[in-house]
């Protein structure tokens, strides 16, 4: 008798499972916080990215490492973000919402052996108006 096993190994897809919402709307001066939930099907990220890509060529905003570290931020950000990478979510905080942040950006996780799992995600920054007495 002859008995014939199959094994299949299946390469889990990372996946977001919570994403910010798509507008994003913020008040000009207040933060922009943008949270991220995934799974990576038990593997570890290479490095994160969040890009703007309003323009062309994108603009690469920020690099984290595959031990959460900073490993790149454009100058104009310096001093305006607070962000925090683990295994299985990212929070970026964008410190006093410009009116140029107003953009197209996307988020984009690295895994080796893996295509690029991207989130988009476009910020509207709304106008803070003074009323004046008449």
């Amino acid at each position: 008798m002859f008995y014939c096993v199959l094994f299949c190994f299946v390469e889990l897809q990372p996946t977001f499972t919570a994403e910010p919402p798509d507008p994003f709307t913020v008040l000009e001066g207040n933060n922009i916080t943008l949270e991220w939930s995934y799974d990576l099907g038990g593997g570890s990220f290479r490095r994160i990215e969040l890009r703007e890509i309003t323009s062309s060529p994108t603009i690469l905003i920020l690099e984290v490492d595959a031990k959460g570290q900073i490993a790149f931020l454009d100058n104009d950000y310096t001093g305006r973000l607070q962000v925090n990478v683990t295994a299985t979510q990212s929070s970026i905080k964008i410190l006093g919402a410009k009116r140029t942040d107003s953009k197209d950006y996307t988020f984009d996780i690295f895994q080796l052996g893996s295509p690029t799992t991207t989130s988009r995600v476009t910020i509207l920054v709304q106008c803070k108006y003074k009323s004046r007495s008449v």
